[in-house]
């Protein structure tokens, strides 16, 4: 009898994961890949051989005339992989209810601080969320922290002159994300997060757990989270760890207290969303708000920001005559500016800006938008030429944008991997579709951080680059590769420079 009920138990299983595997075939013959049972098309992903961007890049070539593609999640959990830039702009714009939700689910209970940042909530929560952080990020709060992101990069400055005297080769992400720590921690919580002269800084430790697996089990806790977040909810895994939680209450606490008491008083970025949450007295300063959006600071313009700088310097590196024009913009303007890299001298670097831009399509930091259907959605024919059954995207099913593989498809950029800074000139922007580039998202749901990470941007590059010419390390191996290990944008085995002292007249 126990033999029977297993056999059948088996069968059950086997059926079940037949059945699930072919939605796409029994709604209407969708084209895609076939999937793996359980595994659905994350097959290579789940054992490590391709990072999850390189399968959906495959995908997306494989279907070249598609408006869509029917894809399966792991858990065979029915999707589609967007390819069609007009469908593009409906999931993010034009039909924005039917897709106000990014596919990252947390549980609040387990997550308190990170169900504060507005990626993590759709619907009215979103709205709230946004508009509590939206006025920390304008133009005006931004130009106030100048002063303290100039004196960053110049530290930043420092480092390096003082490193390469006894080591001329460093390792890009890791300087990038040394200055992009201690800019948001000096802007948003007015602290010295010590990157630079302390190889033990805690600032620098927390941003870097955040981001960055560092043993199997935290590994699994993100992969758990990220993409089967229903699990992770179940057995109660939060994605800011207990430790990094209980690290940032108490900074946050105590920086609550030093304003309170008037031994601190700067308009920084924490002041401008502290002011924001307690100028009607409807927020408790103890509960988790203030401490909840500090830590979107960390997450809006960390990682992010330290990616496209380092793979910034990569392409200059690799590309001496594009660094010529960005070493030329600099000069000219620093001595329109009497040497003074002022604000306005900043959004004079136009070229910089342009180089940077085509950084983040050659390397997208983010791989993917990944977007939850909240709202009955009625897709295009899966092809133009054919005007047959129409297929229904169910709430729960996701829509996911494959950004890198967007950005290297020659019909949206041709010669796709040349670096070519003029490729965002206004003029050939304005000649293609607009949802061609992706590197902040678009819509309702853009990047909030994306002015601020900008200016931090190019302001550390800038008064590295006024003394510095970057060129290749010996170390560099090539081709790159991306690390598979990461669920952003990661070199396999670094990005390597040198710096140069440069011979200014």
């Amino acid at each position: 009898m126990i033999a029977l009920c297993i056999v059948l138990g088996l069968l059950a299983i086997c059926f079940y994961f037949k059945w699930s595997c072919s939605y796409w075939r029994r709604l209407g013959n969708v084209d895609g890949p076939a999937p793996w049972p359980v595994f659905g098309n994350a097959f290579e992903q789940t054992i490590g051989v391709k990072h999850f961007g390189e399968i959906f890049g495959e995908i997306y070539r494989s279907y070249p005339t598609a408006s869509w593609v029917g894809i399966y999640e792991l858990f065979n959990q029915p999707a589609i992989l967007v390819r069609d830039l007009e469908l593009v702009k409906e999931v993010l714009v034009g039909s924005f209810q039917h897709f106000n939700k990014n596919f990252f689910e947390i549980d609040e209970s387990t997550d308190p601080l990170l169900s504060l940042n507005p990626f993590t909530q759709s619907g009215d929560r979103w709205k709230e969320r946004r508009s509590q952080v939206m006025p920390v990020f304008t133009q005006m709060k931004i130009r106030s922290c100048f002063p303290i992101i100039t004196n960053v990069a110049g530290n930043f400055l420092d480092y390096i002159t003082k490193t390469r005297e006894s080591n001329p080769d460093f390792e890009a992400k890791n300087i990038c994300a040394k200055f992009a720590i201690d800019s948001i921690a000096s802007c948003a919580f007015g602290i010295d997060a010590e990157s630079f002269t302390n190889p033990h800084s805690e600032f620098r430790r927390v941003g870097f757990e955040l981001f960055r697996p560092s043993s199997i089990l935290t590994t699994i806790r993100m992969l758990l989270v990220l993409y089967v977040p229903k699990v992770a909810i179940l057995l109660r895994i939060p994605f800011v760890p207990h430790h990094v939680d209980r690290w940032f209450r108490k900074l946050v606490n105590e920086m609550i207290r030093q304003r309170k008491e008037g031994e601190v008083e700067r308009q920084d970025l924490f002041q401008a969303v502290y002011d924001t949450l307690t100028q009607n007295g409807t927020v408790d300063v103890k509960n988790n708000a203030i401490v909840g959006h500090s830590l979107t600071f960390l997450t809006e313009g960390f990682e992010t920001s330290s990616t496209m700088m380092c793979y910034f310097l990569y392409e200059l590196a690799a590309n001496q005559n594009i660094q010529d024009r960005v070493l030329r913009e600099i000069d000219c303007v620093l001595k329109e500016y009497n040497g003074s890299l002022t604000d306005e001298a900043v959004n004079k670097l136009h070229y910089m800006d342009r180089a940077m831009y085509e950084t983040l399509r050659l390397h997208s930091t983010v791989f993917t938008l990944k977007k939850v259907c909240t709202k009955e959605y009625e897709l295009p024919p899966q092809y133009a030429d054919n005007q047959g059954k129409r297929m229904v995207l169910k709430p729960g099913m996701s829509a996911i944008i494959p950004v890198h593989a967007v950005h290297l498809d020659p019909d949206n950029f041709p010669n796709p991997y040349r670096f070519d800074p003029d490729r965002f000139l206004d003029e050939n922007r304005k000649a293609r579709h607009r949802y061609a580039f992706l590197g902040f998202g678009e819509g309702p749901r853009i990047c909030l951080g994306m002015r601020f990470g900008m200016t931090q941007s190019k302001i550390g590059m800038a008064t590295l680059l006024s003394k510095y010419r970057v060129v290749q390390s010996d170390r560099q191996e090539l081709p790159l590769g991306i690390s598979r290990q990461s669920f952003l944008l990661a070199p396999n085995n670094g990005i390597w420079v040198n710096f140069v002292k440069r011979h200014l007249s």
